[in-house]
């Protein structure tokens, strides 16, 4: 009994360990500056996905309320490489395929664990895209 506890215990560490070295060393990870409920900004690790004039985060699901405030475009920061960078921010869910199709070309290898270990393909994903426009 108590090999079978030590060996169950070993797994879930083990697939949780892999999501977040996945996570964590499968290409850049940025800082979004996510504005709380009580006014202040919570800090939360991400991905960031750019080409050409498109940038995008994921984070939360429909309904979050940080991203009900983005639906009308609003400010948001992410801390790339030490320097706060700030973005006009919407919401965009139609842009669901694209947005995984930047994060897959990007991230690869990592994208293909993290889809496989958490059952979170583009098809069933429910994360809402953020598209994001550098302010000037």
């Amino acid at each position: 009994m108590k090999h079978g506890l030590v060996v169950s215990a070993g797994i879930v560490l083990m697939y949780f360990g892999l999501i977040f070295a996945a996570s964590e060393l499968g290409g850049e990870v940025v800082t979004l500056l996510r504005p709380s409920a009580d006014g202040d900004f919570d800090e939360v690790r991400i991905w960031f996905t750019e080409a050409d004039s498109d940038a995008f985060i994921e984070h939360g699901s429909d309904g979050d309320w940080w991203l009900e405030r983005l639906k009308a475009g609003g400010p948001l920061s992410l801390m790339r490489a030490g320097l706060k960078v700030d973005y006009h921010a919407v919401s965009a869910p139609d842009l669901h395929a694209r947005y995984h199709e930047l994060r897959r070309e990007k991230y690869g290898i990592a994208d293909q664990i993290i889809e496989t270990l958490t059952g979170a393909s583009v098809d069933v994903c429910e994360g809402v895209p953020v598209q994001l426009h550098v302010v000037k």
